[in-house]
């Protein structure tokens, strides 16, 4: 009997052991702890600008037309009719008095060459009576001319003033035209300006000196309107700005052309010059990042003039300081 119950407890203890040994299979086995990953940290580049030292001028530009500051309109203005001729032409030279236009008149010339034979011969018969009729009949007479006439010079039209033609509406012989349509404009070619609308508050005052481009040439101007003095005295132009050239001229080729008024209102010889974009505000202080010994470097400056796209720096960089722009 202890035999047999040594042999079930030596069964117990192999039968422990052999699970024991197999056990550690059902566990996985550790995995070795690896390194920690290390990181190039990659070195900033900036984007920079070199200061550098050139003129800048601060202005203003507006653009007009070249005009005559002396023109006439030339119409019919009695009545409408059948245009019969135009004798003008654009850069024509005209007097004044001269005969620029006219109508069909139909019959009234002829009307007008009867009546003036009528009047004399009122006249005659006047003279010899001295009666009252016949001193009636003389104003009758007289009074039909003065209407035939009137009808005859209201169907021409004469060059109120002397000058150089700028215009010529496109008509044809027997096209219709009304009174007040102006088909011939004459104008002082030696008193070329030009007219500028603005708006808002006006940056130009009378006495200024300007330059005008016109064509690619340019020209020596002066102020010599602005909406100041045309609402002080109630003109139409009230929002316009005049110049007159106070040199050479464009000429009368140059009528009507566009015409860009500047005026320098400020300018800055041999400055220190940035780019407005890479300037920072903050309030009333202004500032820029500068790269110096690769570092990134915040350096407060003081601004003068400027213009569209560049500002220049009166203090806190130096010619050649690399200005950081991103």
């Amino acid at each position: 009997m202890k035999i047999l119950k040594k042999k079930i407890l030596v069964s117990f203890v192999l039968t422990g052991i052999m699970l024991s040994i197999s056990g550690c299979y059902f566990f996985p086995s550790e995995e070795p702890v690896l390194e920690p990953p290390t990181l190039d940290v990659e070195k900033v580049v900036y984007s920079t600008y070199t200061v550098r030292k050139k003129d800048i001028e601060s202005s203003v530009i507006k653009s007009g037309y070249v005009i005559s500051a002396s023109e006439t309109d030339c119409y019919f203005n009695k009545y409408s009719g059948q245009l019969k001729n135009i004798y003008v032409n654009p850069g024509d030279f005209v007097e004044e008095g001269q005969l620029i236009a006219e109508m069909n008149n139909g019959t009234i010339e002829h009307q007008l060459k009867i009546q003036q034979k009528k009047v004399e011969l009122a006249q005659l018969k006047y003279n010899n009576s001295h009666s009252a009729e016949d001193k009636l009949q003389l104003e009758i007479e007289q009074n039909m001319l003065d209407s035939y006439q009137d009808q005859f010079d209201g169907g021409r039209i004469y060059a109120p003033v002397s000058g150089q033609v700028s215009f010529v509406k496109t008509l044809n012989p027997g096209n219709t035209v009304d009174p007040y349509d102006v088909l011939v404009k004459i104008i002082d070619p030696d008193m070329l300006c030009v007219r500028a609308e603005i708006e808002g508050n006006s940056e130009f005052a009378v006495d200024d000196s300007v330059t005008v481009e016109v064509n690619g040439d340019m020209y020596e101007g002066v102020i010599v309107r602005t909406p100041k003095e045309e609402l002080e005295e109630g003109d139409s132009y009230s929002d316009t700005v005049f110049v007159e050239f106070t040199k050479e001229s464009p000429g009368f080729g140059c009528l009507g052309s566009i015409a860009n008024i500047k005026k320098i209102k400020a300018i800055s010889l041999n400055a220190l010059v940035v780019p407005k974009y890479v300037i920072k505000d903050d309030g009333d202080r202004q500032y820029v990042h500068v790269l110096r010994n690769d570092e990134k470097t915040e350096v407060d400056i003081t601004t003068g003039v400027s213009n569209a796209v560049e500002i220049e720096v009166l203090s806190g960089l130096a010619e050649g300081d690399k200005v950081i722009s991103r």
